[in-house]
């Protein structure tokens, strides 16, 4: 007996299932719970609905819209930090946090 393969109607409907919204979804989810729903900047924990996603390096200053580029951060600190390079933002903020810094740039290289 010959296994049935895949038809392109296969191919195109989970084609379109990744590119969905729910795909999206799941991955702005799991990048919350990867850092314990708690903002990489303030290091303050959240529901996750209560979290944003920052791209740690801007996607205006030519950062691109990757996995290692977007962590979560609460809304005070998505919208204070803006377009500045996060880590003289986030001294300039709250101080030198080695841990914090830490975690970011592991997580971003």
């Amino acid at each position: 007996m010959t296994p049935l393969l895949p038809t392109p109607d296969h191919y195109l409907y989970n084609l379109i299932t990744m590119t969905s919204s729910e795909a999206k979804r799941l991955w702005r989810r799991s990048i919350k719970l990867h850092f314990g729903c708690t903002c990489v900047y303030c290091g303050e924990t959240y529901e996750l609905h209560e979290l944003t996603l920052d791209h740690v390096h801007p996607r205006s200053l030519g950062g691109e819209d990757v996995n290692t580029n977007v962590v979560p951060a609460c809304t005070r600190c998505n919208q204070d930090k803006g377009s500045n390079h996060w880590q003289s933002w986030m001294r300039a903020k709250f101080g030198v946090n080695k841990l914090r810094e830490h975690l970011i740039m592991e997580y971003i290289n």
